[in-house]
């Protein structure tokens, strides 16, 4: 038997350029679609393929027109399993908080702080937010019982607002104080 050689013979196939397309793709906020949701595809390294409107809104501006509110059907976001909403489908209920348990922390005190928020009309898809940003480890337990878990360690003295998000709708605002 022969013996192979390294390194092979370099063909020129192998050193032709090759045109790879490039996808890059980015998303938006997920929610209202006409003014806060931004999504495009970039579909190659050349600046072609851009969708120029973003949004509705862009599209809006872009051709000097109005829009008119769609009040045929009920707001907000359809999640999984979830029947498509029509005319006579009722209003998304907005979640509510009744107590957050406990609402005060000692602030810098060690370790997270289990927080318990009961109110009505959670679903699994609800979210919390607290002091403007949504909380990661939002647990749903019930329609009635979410738990969080807020950190003393790395908070100043001061009241953070809490609220639920579920379908587009938000809870009133409940208050935990560090002191």
């Amino acid at each position: 038997m022969g013996m192979v050689r390294y390194p092979l013979p370099i063909s020129k196939a192998m050193t032709d350029r090759a045109y790879l397309p490039v996808y890059t793709w980015n998303g938006g906020v997920f929610g209202d679609d006409v003014y806060l949701a931004k999504t495009n595809v970039l579909v190659d390294d050349q600046g072609r393929g851009d969708y120029p409107w973003r949004n509705q809104d862009d599209k809006r501006i872009a051709l000097g027109t109005t829009f008119a509110n769609d009040v045929a059907r009920a707001r907000g976001a359809i999640d999984p399993n979830e029947p498509y909403p029509d005319i006579s489908s009722p209003a998304e209920p907005a979640p509510t908080i009744t107590s957050l348990s406990p609402n005060t922390a000692v602030a810098g005190s060690p370790g997270p702080l289990a927080v318990v928020i009961t109110g009505t009309n959670f679903t699994q898809w609800s979210k919390v937010v607290a002091g403007g940003a949504e909380v990661l480890s939002a647990k749903y337990v019930s329609p009635t019982k979410m738990t969080i878990l807020m950190n003393p360690q790395v908070s100043v003295p001061g009241v953070i607002t809490v609220y639920v998000w579920d379908h587009n709708v938000a809870s009133a605002t409940s208050n935990f104080t560090y002191t």
